[in-house]
């Protein structure tokens, strides 16, 4: 049980578990051979498949004592593949059993070596072990040869059934290593699911319970501050409250976007939809919005263009993104633009504001990452536009401006409605 849990495993990678079967079934093949041999008198070859054995338990110890797998797969290739299999074949394995070798020399450099250099390098096996078996036949006299009929049809059948007898054993526990990793990775996955489930739960439920009460404390917060106007009250006071109130905002915000989250795991309800119509109705509600800093709204988009997607979803993408141009524009104007290009819808939202500095442009997709707001504005934006099979992209300078660009594919006939 020590050796098992030693060299096989689960913990283990499955090249490494691998390589501890090969190296086993070469100790046990070699010294399979080297008996026979040494029975037949022939001693030299009777050493060579020794050696074998024992080259193949020492890589076995030290790759288990050292962690360095790598190293001696490279020296199992180039040691035993190509340095004692052909001494093998030369001195008269090419008429015996040994002449089965190569099927394992090749077969293992592709599973021990990632990529494509295991592809490469058993290729090169492949013509160096046809080149040594062309050289017996054109060249028989370079050739060592020890079997008569009857011997050699003997060991090549206990040859054979050794050779099928390993490869068998390494499959099946090849097959056995992958069904145990599947099964513990459909566990594993079961379990994230019901994470992810529990979580979305969770942001649902608590952004619902804090939906309330801060309406009510915003609500109250505005009535306070109007009473102190009509009053005439201190201007420290209402600062001080008009400070509140926008944090209030901020954290409404904030529970918005974590609903959004959540509706997105659990609202995916999808459809043919006229994107022309919701840019341009989702444009004319922001419009105020945008013209109490000062800033104007124009709109060029082209008409009729139809996506197959969740129309709450997409309207929220370019709530935010407009939400985000008037908080950083002042006296400016706010552009947006759609177009069909190709088989794309190319949507463009442009500002004339501040501009983004260089240093956080690249992470303005990522969660938690902001400029004064919640840091989930765009992140939504960029999850909600990718979940429909499109692209986000950002261009900005200091002081000129900044445009959120995103792509989504042009309807072409989809299903009418598809629930995934």
């Amino acid at each position: 049980m020590r050796f098992l849990n030693a060299f096989f495993s689960p913990r283990l990678d499955l090249r490494v578990r691998l390589f501890n079967i090969l190296a086993i079934a070469g100790i046990l093949l070699s010294l399979y051979a080297g008996v026979v041999m040494l029975l037949g008198n022939e001693t030299m070859r009777a050493a060579i498949a020794c050696s074998a054995a024992v080259l193949s338990a020492l890589l076995m110890w030290y790759a288990g004592r050292t962690g360095k797998y790598e190293r001696c797969y490279v020296i199992t290739v180039a040691a035993i593949f190509f340095g004692l299999f052909t001494a093998l074949l030369v001195t008269g394995g090419a008429d015996g059993s040994l002449a089965f070798l190569p099927v394992l020399g090749v077969l293992f450099t592709v599973m021990l070596l990632k990529g494509k250099r295991g592809l490469i390098i058993a290729a090169v096996e492949l013509l160096y072990y046809a080149g040594l078996f062309a050289l017996v036949i054109f060249h028989p006299q370079w050739y060592l040869t020890y079997f008569d009929i009857p011997a050699l049809a003997l060991d090549m059948g206990l040859g054979f059934v050794v050779l099928c007898g390993s490869l068998m054993l390494c499959v099946f526990g090849m097959m056995r290593l992958y069904d145990r990793q599947k099964e513990r990775l459909d566990e594993q996955n079961h379990l994230l699911a019901e994470a992810g489930r529990l979580k979305t739960q969770f942001l649902s439920n608590a952004s619902h319970e804090m939906r309330t009460p801060l309406t009510v404390v915003s609500v109250n917060v505005q009535t306070v501050m109007e009473i102190l106007e009509d009053m005439g009250g201190a201007p420290e006071a209402a600062a001080l409250l008009q400070n509140a109130q926008d944090d209030i905002m901020r954290l409404s915000r904030m529970v918005g976007g974590m609903l959004t989250l959540a509706s997105m795991s659990e609202n995916t309800q999808r459809q043919a939809l006229d994107l022309s119509a919701l840019l341009q109705s989702g444009a004319e509600m922001l419009r105020l919005h945008l013209g109490k800093r000062g800033n104007t709204l124009d709109t060029e988009i082209q008409p009729e263009l139809r996506v197959f997607g969740n129309a709450d979803l997409l309207a929220q993408v370019l709530t935010n993104l407009l939400q985000n141009a008037g908080a950083h524009t002042e006296n400016g104007a706010v552009t947006v633009r759609a177009k069909k290009t190709g088989g794309e819808i190319a949507v463009e939202v442009r500002d004339t504001g501040r501009g983004i500095s260089p240093q956080l442009l690249p992470h303005v997709f990522e969660r938690g990452v902001s400029t004064g707001g919640t840091g989930l504005g765009l992140y939504l934006c960029k999850t909600v536009v990718e979940s429909h099979g499109g692209r986000i992209f950002v261009e900005s300078e200091l002081g000129k401006g900044t445009a959120i660009h995103f792509t989504l594919a042009t309807y072409e006939g989809q299903l009418e409605e598809l629930r995934v």
